[in-house]
Parts: structure tokens; sequence; C-alpha cells
């Protein structure tokens, strides 16, 4: 993949790690641990990222185990790679274990130093919330899950808070919000009736604000959209991958993972490009050249 151009953020965008604090099965299927050390192996060579965020269903199990998980692999990937590392909740997880090993989800910043964080006490009935500064951009996590139920909704706490945040200081190059309920139309009955229940609300917080992009987890499929004229971007499920194309009435999932390269550039500009992990039993190359090749190739097709 090509480098980042000069002043763009670039994002490693997960969501739907479904990760389990006893290492069982995601629906009898998916070593969810292994399907993510895979994503992660396949993005050690993409050049120039700066944020790691995961959107959410971090956990299939909610506990303390599954978030150790998540900071040992994503967090030292991060680190190693000098990258910030956010993550936010969804309607997997629970918020007493996320908040006593992921605090308020900032868990790494610029350069994948760790942040110093108070570990002030919240009952499981406060959403979590937290704002993280990464390279010009104010990273704004809102949480969007429900306890007890699988629809999402951001509670008037949250979103004064969120329009507490935009309403401020504007960010030198912009904001960045990440949640898990895409405000987004949904893909299946099942997905319809866990989707956001007040997208307009979050849509009145943004318009016209300096929201770059929105970040979205929550239907295991890349989508792209937009609210309030801001892009939103749906990452792939690490978890497994919704058959979008089925009756609209059932529910099926391939043995698939993948995610997002987000870039948002110094002038605002965003652009995404999903990444599906191949399957070596199952997914062989159609070609591979080498770097002499392509020269070839484009001396040959350009004259250059």
């Amino acid at each position: 993949m090509q480098q980042p151009a000069a002043g763009t953020l670039r994002i490693l965008h997960l969501s739907d790690t479904h990760l389990t604090g006893d290492g069982a099965l995601h629906q009898g299927s998916v070593d969810t641990t292994a399907a993510l050390e895979s994503v992660l192996a396949r993005f050690d060579g993409v050049p120039g990222i700066g944020l790691v965020v995961v959107s959410g269903d971090v956990s299939e199990d909610g506990s303390p185990e599954s978030y150790a998980a998540l900071v040992e692999r994503v967090g030292g990937w991060a680190e190693r790679h000098g990258a910030a590392l956010v993550v936010v909740p969804g309607n997997h997880d629970l918020r007493e274990g996320f908040r006593q090993v992921l605090t308020n989800g900032h868990v790494l910043g610029e350069g994948g130093r760790p942040l110093m964080h108070t570990m002030e006490y919240h009952p499981p009935t406060v959403p979590v919330w937290g704002q993280s500064l990464v390279a010009g951009r104010r990273i704004v996590t809102v949480d969007t899950s429900v306890p007890g139920a699988g629809y999402g909704e951001i509670s008037a706490a949250s979103l004064e808070r969120l329009r507490a945040a935009l309403d401020g200081e504007h960010a030198p190059h912009g904001t960045v919000v990440v949640l898990h309920h895409p405000p987004l139309p949904a893909p299946t009955a099942l997905h319809a009736a866990l989707q956001l229940r007040n997208p307009e609300a979050l849509a009145d917080v943004i318009r016209g604000s300096d929201v770059r992009v929105v970040l979205a987890g929550h239907y295991h499929h890349h989508f792209a959209g937009a609210l309030a004229g801001v892009p939103v971007l749906v990452a792939p499920g690490v978890a497994n991958d919704t058959d979008v194309t089925g009756p609209y009435d059932k529910e099926a999932a391939y043995v698939d993972a993948g995610a997002l390269v987000v870039d948002v550039a110094e002038d605002g500009s965003v652009w995404s490009t999903p990444v599906r992990v191949p399957r070596p039993d199952a997914d062989p190359l159609a070609f591979a050249f080498d770097a002499d090749t392509v020269a070839r190739i484009i001396e040959a097709s350009t004259g250059q």
C-alpha cells in the first residue's frame, strides 16, 4: 500500500472482534483470537498507521480476560507500530469489564504511548465516554450500547457531552467520532431490530461541526454512507462477514475477516480502503508481479 500523504492521519479501523475470556469459539465456529491475529498480521506491512480504532463488540462475554487479550494483541501491535489505540463498547460488551481493563477506551496516545487515567468508579448505567488528540485530530468515542439490549441508543447525556466537545475549541484538523451502532440503514431484519434508535439526534449534533468522519461497526460488513453531510464508514467484522445478499428475514455469515484503512487528510477529505484477510486454503493468487515487472508494465503503458 502507498505511503499516506503528508499531514494525513491513517487509521486502522477494526470492529467486532468478539473475543472470549476462555477461548470459546464464536457461534461455535470461529476462533476469534486467531482471526484477530491474522488480521493484525495482514497489516504489518501497511505504512503510516497512526491510530488503531476498535469500534465495539470487543468481547463476546464481557470478561476482563477478553479485554486483556485485546490489550495484549491490538495494544501490542499499536505500540510496535507507534500508533494510538482507541476502543468503544458495543452491545456484546459489558461496561464493568471494559472499564476495568480499558478505562474509557483511550488506551494509547500518539506514538503508541500509554495514556494515564484516574480509576474513577462509574456504575454500569453510565455510558463510557472519552476523547483524545491524535495528530491534530480530536478522537471522540460515543457509547451506543444499552445494558441488556442489542439495539443502540445515544443517551441524552452522551449527546450533550458530544455537543459540548464540538462546540468548544476546534481541533487543528477536525474530529473523528467512533461508535458501535452505525447511523445507517441495516442490511438484514435482525440488524434492523438492533440498529441505532436515534440517528437523527446524532445528525443534529454533528451537522455543521468539524467532524470529518464517523467510524462504526456492528453490521459485520463494510458499508459507506453519510449522516448530516459527514461520511460514515462501517468496518468489516473480524469475527465473521454478514451475508448481505441473502433473504432479508434470514441471518447468515461467512467465516471471513477484514478491516478498513481510513485516511483522513489535512484538508478534511476522507477515503477508505477495505481489506479482507485471504484464506490460504480458499484464496489462491490470480497473479503476483514483482517490482521490476510492474515497472516494465508502467513504462509500456505510459512511456515513462
